[in-house]
């Protein structure tokens, strides 16, 4: 949990973007120390304690958001609490789910990620830099993935962000009013996957913005100071 809040994964150069060359090169940035450590996957074997590591994190990425769904329909089922108690969390279900299906999404990310080779020297300035550069482009600013056909930079990020908000409330107007248990079970997973999203675009597009541009401005400066 430590390593998830401290953690920023940027994406894999996998070639199958605007600019990318595909060489498989990632790096993760430490927001306690400033850090970034670049990584690249490789055929060698994994050791022992990453594989332990990989298994336990992946089970418990599955099994969280889970658990605390069936959590809720027992409690919905059964009335294990007093109304009160049970009406406070049919009411909170769908935040209390949604979070828990970010953290799981982002320790799945993490354990995906340590089983790529930690690069003993990092790689040259320029081609940090053009990392950086290429995927603040592709993932931020020009809207790629989410409405590739528009010119103006950002905007695809604002219409997605706000189409979240708008359906947010539909669905937990559903979820108030469901017409049968399968529709309570819809209306869940719905709204808890859509809450999700919140934290997903304030960690990985917000956050991730600042420190792309600080480590581009960064970069630079390191570049220049070597030609001197």
């Amino acid at each position: 949990m430590v390593m998830l809040m401290r953690t920023l994964l940027f994406p894999v150069d996998n070639g199958m973007d605007n600019n990318l060359i595909g060489d498989g090169l990632s790096a993760e940035y430490d927001l306690w120390t400033g850090k970034v450590t670049w990584r690249h996957p490789s055929d060698d074997k994994i050791r022992t304690q990453q594989k332990v590591a990989f298994v336990l994190n992946l089970i418990a990425g599955s099994l969280s958001p889970l658990a605390i769904f069936l959590f809720v329909i027992v409690v919905r089922r059964l009335g294990v609490f007093n109304s009160d108690t049970n009406s406070m969390i049919f009411k909170w279900a769908p935040l209390i789910v949604g979070f828990i299906l970010f953290i799981s999404f982002e320790l799945l990310m993490l354990a995906l990620r340590s089983r790529y080779t930690i690069l003993e020297e990092e790689p040259d300035l320029d081609r940090q830099l053009y990392y950086y550069r290429t995927m603040y482009d592709n993932t931020i600013h020009d809207n790629s993935g989410v409405f590739n056909n528009l010119s103006v930079p950002y905007v695809g990020l604002y219409i997605t962000f706000f189409l979240i908000f708008l359906a947010i409330p539909i669905a937990y107007y559903a979820y108030f009013h469901p017409r049968s248990f399968g529709d309570y079970l819809a209306a869940l997973s719905v709204t808890s996957l859509l809450i999700s999203l919140i934290p997903q675009f304030l960690w990985n597009l917000i956050i991730k913005h600042i420190i792309y541009i600080k480590l581009i401005r960064k970069t630079k400066e390191r570049i220049l100071e070597s030609e001197r």
